[in-house]
């Protein structure tokens, strides 16, 4: 199959790790060398299955869109490790959390997305002073109690958005406010002063789902790679 993205569409791939898809990539693997040799490090099978179900998921929907079977992509890194598509402009970031995944595909800019399990912390006020700014603690911790539905849904917002800047976890992302996305979607960021859209995706019960990029984003569809791949 083919699949077409225009100019300021979004589009997010919804997945649901299927150990069929396991059994398949020992019959008819589409998965590099270099992601074969990372999925056999793994000393537990169960995330041997997840490492290779998400890629083939990856692979199989960017195939559709850049018209070529999903072997043959080629996937270069930025030096921090982001994975990118040369000579390609279709920007795309991978997430999974236990059994889900998520795949964000846009063609304007670096995008990025995140699902998170919302779980408890063993030591919420440690972890949250590594990872939120001031204001974003004063939202989390209102009223003396922590409110882990906000807690998570930062947290998403926060990983979103350094997967799309590509820098990851090297920067100090206490420093990075995000406070103002929570009830509105596009807003300036000071450091860049460039305009950014950070919005809210509906997910499964008991996680938290965003994604990140520069700019607007005129349409957001949503798709389920079980109805159009299997």
């Amino acid at each position: 199959m083919t699949r077409n993205i225009n100019k300021g569409e979004l589009h997010i791939w919804r997945y649901t790790v299927n150990e069929q898809d396991y059994a398949a990539e020992k019959i008819n693997p589409i998965l590099s060398v270099e992601e074969q040799e990372k999925a056999a490090r793994f000393i537990q099978e169960q995330h041997a299955v997840k490492y290779v179900c998400n890629h083939r998921f990856m692979r199989n929907v960017l195939g559709a869109y850049l018209n070529i079977p999903a072997a043959e992509i080629k996937f270069s890194h930025t030096p921090l490790g982001k994975p990118y598509i040369e000579n390609s402009n279709l920007f795309f970031n991978l997430s999974r959390r236990n059994k889900y995944g998520l795949l964000a595909i846009f063609k304007d800019a670096e995008v990025g997305v995140d699902i998170e399990y919302i779980k408890e912390l063993q030591d919420v006020a440690t972890f949250s002073s590594y990872s939120f700014s001031e204001h974003e603690k004063a939202m989390i911790f209102s009223n003396n109690k922590t409110n882990p539905e906000i807690l998570f849904t930062f947290w998403a917002f926060k990983e979103a958005f350094i997967k799309a800047t590509g820098t990851g976890l090297s920067v100090d992302i206490s420093k990075i406010n995000l406070a103002d996305f929570f009830d509105k979607e596009t807003n300036i960021m000071p450091d860049d002063n460039k305009l950014w859209t950070l919005k809210r995706l509906n997910s499964e019960e008991g996680y938290k789902a965003a994604f990140a990029t520069i700019g607007k984003v005129d349409k957001l569809f949503e798709f389920a790679y079980e109805e159009f791949f299997i």
